[in-house]
């Protein structure tokens, strides 16, 4: 169920004096507007929300949370590329290390198949 309740006072749109009501609706709890004071049969439909007003410190505090999140994203990024950079050379040192892999598993294969030739060379003599 609706219920308002009656306030201060503000001239509507026609110079009429609008009445300033609170609403305690479960979807507006507490917002204020002003209407037309008279019945709406023989209203013009005068009807205006209440604009709350922030002060200078507040909006302050705002933009100084802005900005620290501004470097903090600054930061974040800078860090992403530094970490971007160190896994590009990662992948340089461990291709170069596969690689020294192979070679060592190539020379393994050539020293093993030498040893097998001559051993087996002694053994036909």
């Amino acid at each position: 169920m609706s219920q308002v309740s009656c306030s201060s006072q503000m001239k509507c749109n026609c110079g009429m004096i609008a009445n300033q009501f609170t609403l305690t609706t479960p979807s507006n709890p507490g917002r204020k507007f002003f209407k037309y004071p008279k019945p709406k049969r023989s209203s013009y439909g005068y009807c205006q929300w209440e604009d709350e007003e922030y002060s200078e410190s507040f909006v302050g505090e705002l933009m100084s949370s802005l900005d620290a999140f501004k470097n903090e994203i600054t930061d974040l990024k800078s860090e992403r590329d530094t970490l971007k950079e160190e896994i590009v050379a990662l992948q340089g040192i461990n291709q170069a290390g596969m690689n020294k892999v192979l070679k060592m598993r190539v020379f393994m294969m050539i020293s093993w198949a030498l040893y097998v030739g001559f051993f087996a060379a002694s053994i036909m003599k």
